[in-house]
């Protein structure tokens, strides 16, 4: 947009914005969906993501996976995977800490569905469980 940014107005903005989207292909209007949810995501995001590259063991509706974690916060993990789940589906998840000293068990909820895996928020039922995964988190801080 550039030097019209100055020029137009909000309804203006918002009028050359459906003009762009109605000539996409829905092809394009979906990666731009994708793109503006993830965007939101992101700005949401309380938590601080750390690369967690590391096997994960999850079963969901009592059918086993295995896959990768690509990431880890204090809230959830994101499995990079290309199986096919849905929103609110619950899940158990295993995987090792990196001092390999015991396995993660971890119960989730798929929270949000990309074409590269799944977001899952971690359902934390203890204090000792929420007092070691901020332990993880720590051990893994690579900033």
């Amino acid at each position: 947009m550039g030097n019209k940014d100055i020029e137009l107005g909000k309804n203006e903005v918002r009028a050359f914005l459906f003009e762009i989207i109605d000539r996409m292909s829905e092809s394009q209007m979906r990666q731009l969906l994708n793109e503006l949810e993830e965007r939101q995501q992101k700005e949401r995001r309380s938590c601080r993501r750390k690369d967690f590259p590391t096997t994960v063991d999850y079963s969901v509706a009592d059918r086993y996976y295995r896959d990768f974690i690509q990431n880890i916060s204090e809230r959830g993990v994101f499995i990079k995977t290309t199986k096919t789940f849905s929103k609110g589906q619950k899940t158990l998840m295993t995987f090792m800490s990196p001092d390999y000293q015991k396995p993660f068990k971890i119960k989730g909820e798929i929270v949000r569905i990309h074409p590269d895996g799944v977001g899952v928020a971690f359902n934390i039922e203890s204090e000792a469980l929420r007092t070691s995964l901020k332990s993880l988190i720590n051990m893994i801080q690579s900033d």
